[in-house]
Formats: structure tokens, sequence, C-alpha cells
């Protein structure tokens, strides 16, 4: 009777987030490992099974069709047995939800008293990553950011992002901003990877891209506001990203140009959902829209 092969279950839960994010160093930095330890239980997995799960060109990983079959099948029985030790270890008024920083400093965490007022007994832990690509894993729900054409099967629509650029008051007037034909002399902000969003807003106006002078360059949208409350230059953003700002009188949107479509955030949960998460999952729709 031949010998039934046995393979770690962290190895396969390290190849699992590597497959995800094709990429050892991502997969690393979410597991809290050194990618030379993540590539070394991979390697130690693919010894183990006798079979190739990647194929390594140049610094990218491919799924070889063994490594496709194996993620297919662990992917989600990973997800199940975390999703059960997770929920073991805490009560039924605990939601975890995965945001992005700015969404969390900006949106989130200001209007989580209101939640709280209605539902005393919760408790929110919130789990923010500094990209917009935000997965859900373990978590109860995750507020996920999709450029406009994409059409993700996952979750359900919570807010478009319907941005505009926006400035100092300050920084319009030392440039003598008049209307459109001024757009050139204020200095643009980049908060975007690879800049995709300026390149979207100035395609969709059909404008020049030249016009568009980028300056400064910001890995979160939190940061460039900042920057941007400091005359630093003129950013992209949706109107309930900025509305401490405006109502301070620390940012106006540019005059002469109306928000454009960039995107849409979504809601991505659990399929078993507690009734806590439920609550909040309809209180994050309601509020979205009372800002919106």
């Amino acid at each position: 009777m031949q010998k039934k092969r046995s393979v770690s279950l962290n190895a396969v839960r390290t190849f699992v987030l590597t497959a995800r994010h094709l990429s050892i160093l991502k997969a690393a930095a979410e597991v809290g490992l050194t990618a030379s330890a993540v590539s070394h239980q991979i390697k130690k997995l693919e010894g183990d099974l006798g079979l190739a799960l990647f194929k390594r060109s140049h610094n990218f990983l491919v799924l070889t069709d063994a490594g496709r079959r194996l993620y297919d099948d662990a992917a989600s029985a990973i997800a199940a047995i975390d999703r059960s030790t997770e929920a073991l270890s805490r009560d039924q008024n605990e939601i975890v939800v995965r945001v992005s920083v700015s969404l969390a400093v900006r949106w989130l965490i200001p209007a989580l008293e209101r939640f709280k007022t209605v539902h005393p007994a919760a408790r929110v832990r919130v789990e923010t990553k500094i990209t917009s690509d935000i997965s859900l894993g373990t978590c109860d729900l995750a507020i996920s950011y999709h450029r406009a054409g994409s059409t993700p099967a996952d979750g359900e629509w919570l807010a478009a992002d319907m941005s505009r650029p926006v400035a100092s008051p300050a920084l319009l007037a030392a440039a003598k901003y008049q209307g459109m034909g001024d757009l050139g002399r204020i200095p643009a902000l980049q908060c975007a990877q690879d800049n995709w969003d300026w390149s979207l807003w100035t395609r969709t106006l059909g404008l020049e891209p030249g016009v568009i002078n980028i300056q400064h360059v910001f890995d979160t949208d939190d940061a460039a506001l900042h920057a941007a409350t400091a005359g630093l230059g003129m950013v992209l953003a949706p109107a309930f990203l900025t509305e401490r700002e405006i109502r301070s009188g620390g940012l106006v949107a540019l005059p002469g140009f109306g928000p454009v479509d960039l995107g849409h955030y979504r809601v991505v949960f659990q399929r078993h959902e507690n009734r806590m998460t439920r609550k909040f999952r309809k209180w994050l729709g309601e509020e979205m829209q009372r800002m919106v």
C-alpha cells in the first residue's frame, strides 16, 4: 500500500497567500515572515508533493496547472478553517472589518460612534491596509475599491468614487486661478499607482494629458489630502473623503470642474455572517448614503 504524502498545513497556507498575490514579498508581509522563509516553505511543499506549483521567470510568479488545482481546492478550505477558529475565539458582537487606511481615517472611524449609539453592544475591530486592493481574508467584512469599467463578482455596491480636484484656497489665489484655462497653473499631487486616476480624469474630460503637472507623490489618499491642505497642490478625491476640509474651508473644489466617475467601493462579506455583522453592513450603506 502506497504511503500517503504528508504536507505542512502552514506551508499550504503560505502557498495560498503567495498564489493569491502572485508575490512572495506580499505574502511574506501578510503572514509576518521574511521572503526567504516564504520561499523556503513553498520549495519544501513542492518537494513534498513532487510537483512544481509556480513557474518563476524574471521575478514574476505564474501558477502551474498543479498549482492552480491546489489553489482552487485549498483556498476555500484554508478560509473555512480560519473563519471557524476565529469565530471560536470571539463573541457574536465583535465585527472585524478590513479597509484602506485613507477610508478608515477619513470616513469609517469618524462615523463609528453613530453605529455604537444604535448598537452599544457591538465591538468593531478595524484592520487597515495602505493599498486599496483589499481582500476579505478571515475578516467579517472588507471594503474593496474597483476602478471604473471593472466588473467584480463579489460583494455589494457601497458608493461611487465621484472624484473632483480639490486644492487649498490660498494655492488657487497665489496661482491667480480663474477657471478651466488656468488648470496648468496648479501643481498636481499623485497618490494612485501609475497615476491612473489623473489619466482617467483627463481622458474623460477630453483634456490633454500634459495639462497635469505632477509635483509630489504620496502612497495614500490621506497623505495627499494633508499635502493639498498645506498648499502643495491639487488632488483628486470624492466628497466623502474631504468633508472635514471642505467644511472648514481648508480645501475647495476646483472651480470649473465637476466630479468624474473613477470607480466604486464594494462591501465584501463572509457567506455565513452573524446578526451583528449584517446590521453593520446595512449601516455602512445607510451611512454612505447620508454622506453622498
